[in-house]
C-alpha cells in the first residue's frame, strides 16, 4: 500500500482582495497548486470583494476578510493572528508592502523548522517613511522573495535584499474567460454599443499615469466621434480625473469608467487596444491585454520591456511621450489587420511564455525546497 503523502498549509496573505496585480495571482496560485500536496487557505488584509471571494471559495478555497485598517487596529491583528493559528502554515506568502508589514508583527521566526517559511512578492516599491523602512527592513529577513523579472530584482537588490534570496518567476496571464454582452457593458458605462473602447487605466492614481492617458486620447479623439476611452478599475483620483478630462473636452467627453469589477479580463476582449501610461511597472495590465488577443501601446518601462515585444505585440514609446501615445493608436486603430496580427501575437506569447500552469510549478518548487530546509 502507497503510503499518503502529507498535506501541508500554505497560507497566501494579500494587501487587497479586489481587482489588483496580486490579487490575481493568489487566484492563480489557489486555483493551480495540487491539493494534494497544498492546503490552502487565503487571508485579505482589506476586505475581499464578494466575487473575487466568491470564485476561490467555488474551488475549496478557505478566504478570510480581515478588514484590518492599521497595525494599530488591535482586533485587526487578534483576527490575523488567530487566522494563522489557525492555518498553521508551513508557508506563509505575502503579497504586497501592507501584508507585509502586518504578517511580521504576528509570524513567529524561531530559526527552526517549525517556524513558517516567509516568502514575499509584489514588495518591491515598498513606500516611504516609516511603513517603508519597516518594510525594507522585512524584506531582508524573507526566506525567499520572488521577482516577477529582472527589472524588479534590480529593486529588490537595491533594497539590499541578498541575491541568493531572490527567485525570478514570470507572471501569469490568467485566462480572461467568456466575454460578457457587450451591449451590457456599454450601456454599463453609457457608452454607443458599436464604440471603438481604448482601455487603460489599472487603478485611477498618479502611479498608474491616467492622466497621461486622458491627456493622449484628448489628441486622437478628433479621428473619429466613435473613439471612447475607458479608464478600468478604481482609485482615489476618479473626480481629479473626469475633472481634467471634461475641462479639455467639456462639450464632448467621450471617457468611461469601469470601477472595480472583476470581469475585467474578460471585459478587455471587447477592447480596440490596451493603454499602458505608468512611469513604472504594468508587466500585468499587460498580461491581461495579451491574454485576451489585444494590442498593447505603453510606455517603454523596464518591466514592459520584458513583457511586450515591440513592434510584434504592440508598441513601446518613451515615458511621458503622450503624442507617441496618439499616433501609435491611430496606427493601429487605421489598420485592423496590423492590430489583429499584434493582438494574436500576444495571445500565443502569454500562453506560452507567461502559461499559468508553469508559473504555479516555479512557485511549488519554491516551497518544496524551503520546507525541505532542515
Amino acid at each position: 500500500m502507497e503510503a499518503k503523502t502529507a498535506v501541508s498549509s500554505l497560507g497566501l496573505l494579500v494587501s487587497d482582495g479586489a481587482c489588483s496585480d496580486s490579487a490575481d495571482q493568489v487566484r492563480l496560485l489557489a486555483a493551480e497548486l495540487p491539493r494534494h500536496r497544498w492546503g490552502v487557505v487565503v487571508g485579505v488584509v482589506g476586505t475581499a470583494s464578494a466575487a473575487a471571494a466568491e470564485t476561490l471559495r467555488a474551488s475549496g478555497v478557505k478566504v478570510e476578510p480581515l478588514a484590518i485598517r492599521s497595525w494599530f487596529d488591535v482586533r485587526g491583528m487578534r483576527r490575523l493572528r488567530s487566522w494563522l493559528l489557525a492555518a498553521n502554515p508551513r508557508v506563509i506568502h505575502t503579497f504586497g508592502p501592507e501584508a507585509v508589514r502586518l504578517a511580521r508583527w504576528v509570524v513567529t521566526r524561531q530559526g527552526d523548522i517549525h517556524s513558517p517559511r516567509w516568502v514575499i512578492s509584489d514588495a518591491a516599491h515598498p513606500g516611504s517613511g516609516w511603513s517603508g523602512w519597516l518594510t525594507t527592513r522585512w524584506l531582508r529577513q524573507a526566506d525567499r522573495v520572488i521577482t516577477s523579472g529582472w527589472a524588479e530584482g534590480e529593486r529588490y537588490r537595491r533594497l539590499h535584499v541578498r541575491s541568493e534570496r531572490l527567485t525570478r518567476i514570470h507572471p501569469a496571464a490568467l485566462p480572461p474567460g467568456e466575454a460578457p454582452s457587450r451591449a451590457d457593458f456599454c450601456r454599463d458605462i453609457a457608452a454607443p454599443e458599436n464604440a471603438t473602447l481604448i482601455f487603460a487605466g489599472g487603478q485611477l492614481d498618479r502611479q498608474h499615469g491616467v492622466k497621461d492617458a486622458v491627456t493622449a486620447f484628448d489628441m486622437l479623439r478628433y479621428e473619429s466621434p466613435s473613439f471612447y476611452l475607458v479608464l478600468t478599475g478604481g482609485g482615489p483620483d476618479r473626480a481629479v480625473t473626469e475633472d481634467y478630462g471634461r475641462a479639455l473636452a467639456f462639450d464632448d467627453f467621450r471617457i468611461r469608467f469601469t470601477g472595480q469589477r472583476p470581469d475585467l479580463p474578460a471585459l478587455t476582449q471587447h477592447a480596440a487596444m490596451v493603454w499602458i501610461t505608468r512611469a513604472w511597472g504594468g508587466a500585468h495590465l499587460a498580461l491581461r491585454a495579451m491574454a485576451a488577443g489585444k494590442p498593447v501601446v505603453a510606455y517603454h518601462t523596464p518591466e514592459l520591456a520584458e513583457v511586450i515585444d515591440d513592434g510584434t505585440t504592440g508598441f513601446l514609446v518613451a515615458p511621458g511621450d503622450r503624442a507617441a501615445i496618439a499616433a501609435k493608436a491611430h496606427l493601429l486603430l487605421s489598420d485592423q489587420e496590423l492590430a489583429a496580427r499584434m493582438g494574436e501575437a500576444g495571445r500565443q506569447r502569454a500562453g506560452e511564455r507567461f502559461n499559468p500552469t508553469r508559473t504555479a510549478e516555479q512557485h511549488l518548487r519554491v516551497y518544496h525546497e524551503l520546507t525541505n530546509m532542515g
